[in-house]
């Protein structure tokens, strides 16, 4: 009978944690959100900042990265305004400040927007040192492999700072949420979120920009299955910067991913405030159920994280304390 590795002391950073301004509501630069689908999904802890830091330092969380994507604030499909994209930005860097040490942040792109997309990236992460960026697995029938989004991820590339692709709503939702419920329009966003990755290999992007690193999540991780050979020839020869998140903390799924990808390229995302169940003791129960090594387990809980958000260039690096 195996035994399971040994727990291990490292430290747990989160990059799929979601944030919304308090003031969006009123602001009517966008959709209003009030309730989810599901049980206890309560989308005004979205505004409460306060209250994540609290739930932060009980679940031993030590840093996570904040993000709002385009489609959760504006809703799919609309245009959105690039004077409303900075407005989030500039408060994302004002709770940053804030709350030294707790939070980075994901600047908000609409990277499908050219390159109104890319001045606003550069603008995030020159002018206001945030840590990343986070874009939409789809917008306008356009992926993150499509030419119009080249221009962002080029900016993120020269700065050689993480870019979180986030799953979006599959164009007929509906008939997926009849059919399956809930679980439907999430197999949904897989899909979106998982071509999303396909369209990157297709674009050869890993080629073209090897220095983007891309994080995709667990809801897209079906997408492996037709990538595994060109996933097995970057790992014998080139580097694949491409990484999925955990999502939900489950160890076989845990095990599949680090199977296929390494433990190099996967990181801890819990989807806050839709998911809770991301606190430091479950986290490390399933990584250990998954039987990683203590090695592996560490880079999963916070070491690839840690390498991502601190591999920018030094000439965009902020230096404010903490940041």
């Amino acid at each position: 009978m195996s035994t399971l590795p040994a727990p291990v002391d490292v430290e747990i950073v989160d990059l799929h944690t979601h944030y919304r301004p308090h003031w969006w509501d009123d602001s009517g630069l966008g959709r209003r959100l009030t309730a989810g689908t599901g049980p206890g999904l309560d989308y005004a802890k979205l505004d409460d900042i306060d209250d994540l830091t609290r739930e932060t330092d009980a679940g031993g969380i030590a840093l996570r990265a904040l993000s709002a994507p385009v489609e959760l604030l504006f809703g799919p499909g609309v245009d959105v305004p690039t004077s409303a994209v900075r407005r989030i930005n500039e408060h994302l860097r004002q709770i940053v400040d804030d709350h030294t040490g707790r939070f980075v942040g994901l600047a908000t792109v609409d990277a499908y927007a050219g390159d109104a997309g890319a001045e606003e990236a550069r603008y995030a992460i020159e002018e206001l040192g945030l840590h990343g960026l986070v874009l939409d697995s789809s917008r306008h029938d356009l992926y993150v492999g499509s030419p119009q989004v080249r221009p962002t991820l080029e900016v993120a590339a020269a700065h050689r700072v993480p870019v979180f692709v986030h799953p979006v709503f599959a164009p007929h939702a509906g008939p997926l949420v009849a059919a399956a419920g809930r679980d439907g329009n999430s197999f949904g966003r897989g899909l979106t979120n998982g071509t999303s990755f396909l369209s990157v290999l297709h674009a050869g992007l890993p080629e073209l920009l090897p220095d983007l690193h891309l994080v995709f999540t667990a809801l897209g991780a079906g997408s492996l299955l037709f990538a595994a050979d060109r996933i097995a020839e970057y790992a014998g020869s080139r580097t694949l910067n491409v990484y999925f998140d955990t999502l939900r903390f489950h160890p076989p799924t845990l095990r599949y991913l680090v199977d296929v990808l390494g433990a190099e390229r996967v990181v801890v995302g819990s989807d806050w405030p839709i998911r809770l169940d991301g606190r430091r003791p479950e986290i490390l129960a399933a990584l250990g159920a998954a039987g990683l090594s203590p090695t592996d387990q560490a880079l999963v809980a916070g070491g690839n994280a840690r390498r991502l958000l601190t591999a920018r260039t030094p000439a965009t690096a902020p230096d404010e304390e903490g940041s």
